[in-house]
């Protein structure tokens, strides 16, 4: 796969499984994705919640990106980074509708977003699961 088929996977396929750690103890859930594209790869949490403090602890992470019919994933692995960017926050509210009563009431600065602007992508299939590995640079 390109990086641009890699990216077009991810958007068609926009809930991801997020892993993180913290003391040794890996996390995982599923998160919405927001966009991606050359920039990155840009998704939101409350700076309340358990992600963000592990996020802010340790920014290296793992998505897993699933299409059901022919079961195949997408695996990047990379380091996140806080967007400070209001405007970008605005138009996540604008998007995401159900956050607007929550932002309304405790203001913007309740959601973080994290960026991923580079990593490893790795597809994966049953029928490559025991051929060498070729990661794709993002």
């Amino acid at each position: 796969m390109t990086k641009e088929q890699i990216y077009e996977f991810i958007r068609a396929n926009p809930t991801f499984a997020l892993a993180t750690a913290h003391n040794n103890q890996p996390f995982v859930r599923l998160i919405m994705l927001y966009r991606a594209d050359e920039n990155g790869i840009i998704f939101s949490t409350g700076e309340n919640k358990q992600v963000h403090n592990q996020l802010q602890k340790n920014p290296q992470v793992e998505m897993c990106f699933y299409r059901e019919q022919d079961a195949k994933q997408i695996r990047i692995s990379g380091t996140v980074e806080v967007l400070e960017d209001l405007e970008l926050k605005k138009q996540i509210v604008e998007d995401f509708p159900f956050l607007k009563a929550w932002v309304d009431k405790e203001g913007y600065e309740v959601l973080v977003v994290y960026c991923l602007r580079s990593g490893k992508a790795l597809e994966w299939t049953m029928e490559t699961n025991f051929k060498p590995k070729e990661f794709i640079q993002l």
